[in-house]
């Protein structure tokens, strides 16, 4: 391990080991805790409190000798030199003496300041914090985040400076390691235990599907597994079968065989699972349908296990140590426990002297790190890899010539994840050579990053969602790295410290307060405090501990204290929480090569490593810590509801108006409809002037659920064209955007290239209505078709239709574009609920046919049958012997309860083309929150952009409508604005904006990818001549009517003027003269003149000719008269001078 200190820095040549990653946080939130720069002679050490003593040879702050350690500066952020001692005043000696302690803390002044920050004279490498001055610095010294990065800055120099393991220091550790893999791993009888659990489900399952095959994978294969693991079996299928089919199967072959009990099944999980266990074994299984990535990586890992033996005792240890620091629990914000094995591939590959090889880099001629995988391996019978791109091998594993002991690489493994890897700035990656930067994957910069090999997007560590939990994992890390690395003694309980610092010729000398200073003769700068528990932020700033760094703000001395780890004897109690103890009589007199090995003794425990403490409990929905996913406040669950009264008539009466009145109130008349279709016939005249298109009506319009000012939604199709597949769709529709800006019954014309549907977006002038025009969306002519023959069956249909949509716009839930459900979404939601109901008000038109056949109407793709004969429909229903009778306002509160107590949204999808139900698995929809499968396209969830805030959100006005609509209750006239108050159905919150964009309010990308951003954007490049003359133009003034933004020769009145003096002497005028006199008159004068004579007129015109052009006062200050002020003059100019002659 000696010869590794070439590699004592990290490997990323980062050196910072406070907060790093939070440079601009910090920087924000030191320049709100930082002062006014200080005057000249405010650098005085005797006025503020200090840690440090002044004299030549201070205390030291508990640093490591040797080169400064820091994170990197900025470019150009350099060091000033120090002044000669000789030419500096007492003020500038007081100065260089405090930024002498300062950097003891990490605190350096710049040479050149960052553009950033150009006012802040010095930067804390430790924190990565600029700041501002002296008091500043003093000031974030005692912040809890710097004494706490100080202390983790002097463990971890501490660990660094721990010299080799001996050779029985290695010996124990290998017996240590040997033990644990005998007491958690499983040995051959239980493998082949194993094996035999996997044949009997095989030869099961086979009886019903005999297409099938069962294939262990997973820890059992790879014999990394303990004890206690459960089994993972994949099941192979043909193409013609889907997952979710084959796992329902095995879910009922399962429950029906009593071999196997305990049977449940969680369809929900990201990898969905069967899980059962087998009644001889007593084993836990673990069934999944088509997870050839994980048999992959497993075969993978198998093969290295079978060909490298000292893989396995460290994978076990390793998994072992993380099962006891409770950091391999996904469900609570942990890692997978494959992920770990991985890590241990990684370090064999990275030694110095590797131990396994790495396959693929960049000598292979056309390498890329994102498309170069490992693939078709045969790891079972051979001892190569064989690469799927280019016809090479590689071998699996080295030959066993160079054997290093199992002990000496557990040891390098903790170093290695505690000092020299940068776990945030680089990938874990086994498959290539070097270090897999994130950059070079497009991975953000935080925790942890391993690569699976087999599916180069996925991040197997993506569970690890919390900083906390991050920190928590290189804190055990560090804490398992000291436990080991010191020799432990097997009886009386102590840790063998002495030797640490003997090798290094450095004395370790108790002094009084037990401070230890600087031995000057050592010509070492730094001392090291021999500190090894690992202590809490809250620890560090407790007075009465003695293993802390102690600032006393009354004293100018740095306490630091020495700490020696111990370990009590397994068969005593230890008083210390984590098995540590002080052993300060044994400092400076025991050596390695003293101890005997049979002296030495290591055991994994837990409260070795954690000390008692636990993870942060993470939450893998919402991501926020302190809770598990079950009790995700964010996640809808079904909660318990009170009862409702029994309706009355009398308020069944008023439900049923109510409803009445939404469709009455707000659905268009029959002159409106034929409005509709005047604009539509216009446009399409207009339109086949340049394009030989036709143009069809659809969605709200004519599906029988539109509102008065619903949009017109409006399909264009060119002849000739069946289908758009010969089209460019994007030219048409930007071509069609420029043809309709030619319209002068349309403004804002706006193409919507980048949508799933390019659009053409309007408004109709005259109406105020907005449309947009699409090409060849034919399926949705074949859905509003579908939706209006509903809306024909019943009128209960569309009463229930539209208060569903009054209800959701009321609610600010309707509109798809900000992330909630769109209005046709809730049309669905009314239409399967009364296809639901008992006895059904509507049949499912899809499943309305003649014979055992689905007739097929194939629209894109899709099959758009469905019965559309109105008068079979009618006679269907009145031949039905136990028809629907319940009136319109008993189904709405129907509705609201089905949503709300019967339908399990997180089980089910709504879905009007099958009365049976549909799952959401089946869909393989489980990670939606809503699914409402549309009927034709039957991928397309209409539900899908619903977070699940919002899905809280719609379920809350739910359930508060359920309340609200089934308590009787006889309100005043205004029976609406009691049923439908916003306030009272969303407890008075607004609906959740988070996802939306900070510009438009929509959702579907972000503020820097604003489509309304970006044509303003280009709007302003395009116009920006055009800006700058206005600009020139509003720095004028017109000096004869005063007013800014024009000159004298472009002003009105003196046009105006010079008009007058035309026609006074006999130059003929224009013929629009006299509009344009008029016009440029207020309407009162207007008025005036038309009542008067000729002469008058005449007149008035001739008086003009010798009107004085008005100077502005040469000494007096210019003013800008307002608009009144020019209107009033005009008027009065007239009047203000006598006619001539």
């Amino acid at each position: 391990m000696r010869g590794r200190s070439s590699r004592l820095t990290r490997l990323s040549g980062r050196t910072n080991f406070g907060e790093s990653g939070k440079g601009k946080a910090a920087n924000s939130h030191q320049q709100q805790v930082t002062e006014a720069p200080d005057s000249p002679g405010s650098y005085s050490t005797d006025s503020s409190p200090s840690t440090y003593r002044e004299t030549g040879s201070p205390v030291v702050s508990g640093l490591k000798s040797g080169p400064l350690v820091c994170a990197p500066v900025e470019e150009g952020a350099e060091e000033k030199p120090v002044v000669e001692e000789g030419s500096i005043t007492e003020q500038q000696l007081g100065l260089r003496q405090a930024e002498e302690r300062l950097c003891r803390d990490y605190i350096h002044r710049l040479l050149k300041q960052s553009p950033e920050y150009p006012n802040y004279q010095y930067l804390c490498k430790l924190c990565s914090v600029h700041i501002e001055n002296i008091q500043g610095a003093h000031k974030h010294i005692k912040e809890k985040r710097h004494k706490k990065n100080i202390m983790e800055k002097q463990e971890e120099n501490e660990l660094r400076a721990l010299p080799p393991a001996s050779a029985a220091h290695l010996r124990a550790l290998d017996i240590s390691i040997h033990r644990t893999m005998r007491q958690n791993g499983i040995s051959e009888d239980d493998f082949g235990a194993r094996k035999a659990v996997v044949t009997t489900m095989e030869e099961i399952i086979r009886r019903h599907l005999p297409a099938c095959s069962l294939r262990l994978y997973g820890s059992t294969l790879t014999q990394f597994a303990f004890k206690t693991s459960d089994i993972n079996i994949d099941v192979t299928h043909p193409s013609s079968m889907t997952q979710p089919e084959v796992l329902i199967q095995v879910l009922e072959i399962l429950k029906n065989n009593s071999d196997f009990s305990e049977v449940e099944s969680d369809f929900h999980a990201k990898v969905p699972a069967v899980f059962c266990r087998d009644v001889s074994s007593g084993l836990l299984c673990k069934v999944t349908a088509g997870n050839d990535v994980a048999c992959l990586t497993t075969n993978h890992l198998a093969a290295l296990a079978k060909l490298e033996p000292r893989l396995v005792p460290l994978v076990l240890a390793f998994r072992h140590w993380a099962r006891l620091c409770h950091i391999d629990c996904q469900a609570e914000g942990g890692i997978p426990s494959y992920s770990f094995a991985l890590m241990v591939i990684f370090f064999l590959q990275q030694r110095k002297e590797p131990v396994l090889p790495v396959y693929l880099g960049h000598w292979i001629e056309g390498f890329e790190v994102n498309t170069f995988k490992l693939g078709g391996l045969a790891l079972v019978t051979t001892r190569v890899l064989t690469w799927p791109i280019f016809p090479l091998k590689s071998r699996l594993t080295f030959d066993l010539s160079k054997s290093v002991s199992l002990g000496q690489l557990w040891l390098e493994l903790l170093r290695f994840y505690t000092l020299e890897f940068a776990l945030e700035e680089y990938i874990i990656s086994i498959r290539f050579k070097g270090l897999l930067s994130r950059e070079m994957k497009n991975w953000p910069r935080r925790r942890l990053a391993i690569e699976d090999p087999f599916a180069l997007k996925r991040n197997v560590a993506r569970s690890l969602n919390s900083q906390m939990v991050f920190e928590y994992i290189q804190e055990r890390f560090r804490t398992a790295y000291k436990y080991f690395a010191c020799p432990q003694r097997r009886h009386g309980g102590g840790a063998l410290r002495g030797h640490q610092l003997a090798k290094h010729g450095t004395k370790v000398e108790e002094l009084d307060g037990e401070t230890p200073i600087r031995n000057k003769e050592d010509g070492v700068k730094d001392d090291l405090s021999c500190r090894l528990t690992g202590l809490t932020e809250d620890e560090s700033d407790k007075e009465d501990g003695g293993s802390h760094l102690s600032t006393k703000m009354g004293e100018k001395t740095l306490d630091t204290s020495l700490m020696d780890m111990v370990l009590s004897d397994e068969s005593k109690p230890s008083p210390s929480p984590n098995g540590l103890l002080d052993s300060e009589e044994e400092m400076g007199s025991v050596t390695r090569q003293d101890v005997p090995s049979d002296h030495l003794h290591y055991v994994f425990d837990k409260m070795i490593f954690t000390g008692g403490k636990p993870p942060t409990v993470v939450c893998s929905i919402c991501k926020r810590d302190g809770h598990l996913k079950d009790e995700c406040p964010e996640d809808f669950k079904k909660i318990e509801l009170k009862p409702l009264p029994a309706m009355t008539e009398r308020f069944r009466e008023i439900l049923d108006g109510l409803c009445r009145l939404c469709y009455f109130e707000l659905s268009p008349t029959h002159v409106e409809q034929q409005k509709r279709e005047q604009i539509l016939a216009s446009l399409e005249r207009f339109i086949r002037k340049e394009y030989n298109a036709q143009l069809c009506l659809f969605g709200s319009s004519k599906n029988g659920f539109g509102f008065r000012d619903s949009d017109l939604d409006i399909c264009m199709t060119l002849e000739g064209h069946e289908t758009a597949e010969m089209l460019n769709c994007k030219e048409i529709i930007e071509g069609l955007a420029k043809v309709l800006k030619k319209h002068t019954g349309l403004r804002n014309i706006l193409p919507i290239t980048t949508a799933k549907v390019p659009i053409v977006k309007f408004e109709h002038k005259q109406s105020g209505l907005e449309g947009d025009i699409s090409l060849y969306n034919t399926l949705a002519q074949h859905n509003t078709r579908m939706l209006a023959t509903y809306a024909a069956l019943d009128p209960r249909v569309q009463y229930l239709g539209y208060t569903m949509k009054v209800f959701a716009k009321r609610c600010d839930i309707g509109d798809a574009s900000r992330g909630s459900l769109s209005s046709y979404a809730y049309i669905l939601m009314v239409l399967y609920f009364l296809q639901q109901r008992q006895p059904p008000v509507i049949p499912v038109l899809q499943e309305i046919f003649d014979g055992t056949t689905v007739p097929q109407r194939m629209v894109d793709g899709w099959n758009a049958f469905f019965c559309d004969d109105l008068s079979d429909l009618v006679s269907l229903a009145s031949g039905s012997l136990n028809p629907n009778t319940e009136s319109v306002g008993e189904l709405w509160l129907g509705l609201l309860r089905f949503y709300t107590e019967e339908f399990d949204f997180k089980e089910h999808v709504i879905s009007i083309r099958q009365k049976k139900r549909l799952t959401t698995f089946e869909k393989q929809w489980t990670s939606k929150c809503i699914a409402i499968e549309d009927p034709f396209d039957l991928n397309h969830n209409l539900g899908a952009g619903v977070s699940r805030k919002m899905t809280n959100f719609i379920m809350k006005a739910f359930i508060n409508g359920r309340k609200l609509f089934g308590t009787p209750f006889y309100p005043i006239p205004s029976t609406e604005d009691y049923f439908f108050d916003s306030k009272v159905l969303t407890d008075g919150e607004l609906a959740p904006n988070d996802r939306c964009c900070r510009i438009c309010g929509k959702i579907g990308h972000y503020m820097k990818d604003c489509p309304k951003r970006r044509r303003l954007k280009k709007e302003n490049d395009k116009d920006e001549d055009v800006k700058e003359e206005e600009r020139e133009l509003k720095d004028r003034r017109c000096f004869q009517c005063g007013d800014p933004g024009h000159v004298r020769r472009d002003c009105p009145e003196y046009r105006h003027l010079k008009q007058r003096a035309a026609a006074a002497s006999g130059v003929p005028q224009h013929s629009g003269s006299q509009s344009l006199f008029l016009w440029s008159r207020p309407p009162m004068t207007q008025g005036s003149l038309s009542g008067s004579s000729p002469a008058h007129v005449v007149r008035n015109m001739g008086a003009s000719q010798s009107l004085p052009i008005p100077q502005a006062p040469a000494d007096g200050p210019g003013r800008t008269r307002q608009s009144s002020e020019c209107v009033s003059k005009k008027l009065l100019i007239p009047t203000a001078v006598n006619v001539q002659p």
